[in-house]
């Protein structure tokens, strides 16, 4: 059992990493040398694992077998390795590879995995407290057949989906995970759309390592090199438009931003296979000694409603300092008058809400950027903080007012699955333009299947009233972009 779900890892790890050698030097074949070569871009995304909030795997050796046999294609650099976080993408589309790749049709990949690590956090501590768990899935060399085989066109541009159900991978017992991996993942073929082209990308963050104003392709005004967090690999470049709208600060546009800014970009993948951004915000300058931004959730907040001080569990850095602030840890981050506080994705805020010291809840996605000190414990200055698009996982209470059928405007409460929130519910509240996947509108939510509400958690500390629905503070509210009801062993 365990090798034929391993298998299904294969061909994430082979598409995050075929960016980095795929057909360079050192790769031998016995095969015939295909005819030119194509693109091949894999985007991924995952489903949130109640209680579970990081998974890790490094991945230290992989190859391509071409169809109808031949020597394996080696595509991962000698001594080379990739630690990826499989759980930041939570319902989410990244760019895992954006690859040019030989020309004709491969039918078996091989992997080699180690060093899987789970974390769940222990909300009996105050604060609580990430708890690492080594897992069961430790050098495992694993082949799989492709099926349908993968086949790339000479100039063409392929698009693949890589789902990673973790919620079916990691094992558990008695609801309580035990560090078993039986690593479950989906391929699925994109097909191009007018809107959102070879894919939506709505996870791409990172810090600017260079700027190019201009461009040998009319349809863009130019560029710039994304330098994601730890564990990814080559900077992406990012290409710009007349369109690609700029958030942040006043004046801000391509050529005015400044290398070593960190920034939020949404995106989508043109036919060509380019990455092409519709809107980059700019959340502050990062680089330099001691300073750094880190991503994760919300653990511990000093004082609802009027907080100075909160503790953050780190599941990403830029740049990478976890050599002082461990990736996976804990980190008090301290607010004064000056830290400055922002929304990501601003368009989804549309019931207007703020965000401030008064709106910092636990469980809330954020991220937070400033000087940084080690100690005990380590500690973050805060120059600003940004409220962070998030998916959560739960049961369908009921619906906040009277909701017709067909509605799609309206609010409903669910309880997270997540033992941060202790049962209490959150109020999600939807609109005209919420998508819904497994169900068409709020009448078809029900209590049986499992719910995934995305979009901005708030906390709100007075009344507030949300499409003519009175919210009770305090209280959790979500301002739902996406909604989904998916199986619960999905």
């Amino acid at each position: 059992m365990r090798k034929s779900h391993l298998t299904a890892l294969l061909a994430v790890a082979w598409m995050t990493l075929a960016a980095t050698n795929c057909g360079g030097p050192g790769a031998t074949s016995s095969a015939p040398a295909p005819a030119g070569s194509g693109s091949l871009v894999v985007l991924g995304t995952d489903a949130p694992l109640c209680n579970v909030y990081s998974f890790t795997a490094t991945i230290s050796g992989i190859t391509l077998t071409p169809q109808g046999g031949g020597s394996p294609v080696s595509v991962l650099g000698s001594g080379q390795t990739m630690t990826l976080d499989f759980l930041r993408l939570m319902d989410f589309n990244t760019v895992l590879s954006l690859a040019s790749v030989p020309a004709g049709t491969y039918s078996q990949i091989t992997l080699t995995l180690a060093s899987a690590q789970l974390t769940v956090i222990d909300v009996t501590e105050t604060p609580p407290q990430p708890v690492p768990i080594t897992t069961s899935l430790e050098n495992a060399n694993v082949s799989m057949n492709l099926n349908p085989p993968l086949e790339i066109t000479r100039n063409g541009t392929a698009s693949l989906l890589v789902d990673f159900h973790l919620f079916r991978s990691a094992l558990t017992m008695n609801g309580q995970v035990t560090g078993a991996v039986d690593p479950v993942m989906t391929v699925s073929r994109i097909s191009q759309t007018p809107e959102h082209g070879l894919g939506r990308l709505d996870d791409l963050h990172g810090i600017v390592e260079s700027v190019s104003t201009t461009s040998g392709n009319t349809s863009f005004i130019g560029s710039f090199n994304l330098r994601r967090g730890a564990g990814f690999a080559a900077p992406l470049t990012i290409h710009v438009t007349n369109n690609t709208e700029f958030e942040g600060a006043p004046g801000l546009n391509l050529s005015t931003l400044e290398p070593g800014s960190f920034v939020e970009v949404e995106a989508f993948v043109d036919g060509n296979g380019n990455i092409v951004a519709r809107e980059v915000e700019l959340q502050g300058l990062v680089e330099g000694e001691g300073r750094a931004a880190f991503e994760g959730i919300v653990l511990w907040v000093d004082l609802p409603g009027q907080t100075s001080q909160f503790v953050l569990f780190v599941r990403g850095e830029h740049p990478d300092v976890s050599s002082s602030i461990p990736l996976r840890s804990a980190l008090t981050v301290n607010l004064n008058g000056a830290t400055n506080f922002r929304i990501v994705r601003p368009g989804i805020n549309q019931a207007n809400l703020t965000f401030g010291p008064a709106n910092l809840g636990v469980g809330q996605a954020v991220i937070a950027f400033g000087s940084y000190q080690t100690g005990t414990p380590n500690t973050l200055d805060a120059a600003g903080v940004a409220l962070r698009p998030q998916t959560l996982r739960g049961t369908f209470g009921q619906l906040l007012g009277p909701t017709p059928a067909g509605t799609t405007v309206g609010g409903f409460n669910m309880v997270p699955c997540s033992a941060l929130f202790k049962g209490q519910a959150v109020n999600v509240f939807t609109f005209a333009d919420t998508e819904f996947y497994g169900a068409s509108d709020l009448t078809g939510l029900n209590n049986v299947t499992p719910v995934h509400a995305q979009g901005l958690l708030f906390y709100e500390p007075g009344t507030t009233t949300i499409n003519g629905i009175t919210v009770t503070p305090p209280a959790m509210v979500m301002e739902a972009r996406r909604v989904a009801q998916r199986p619960a062993n999905d």
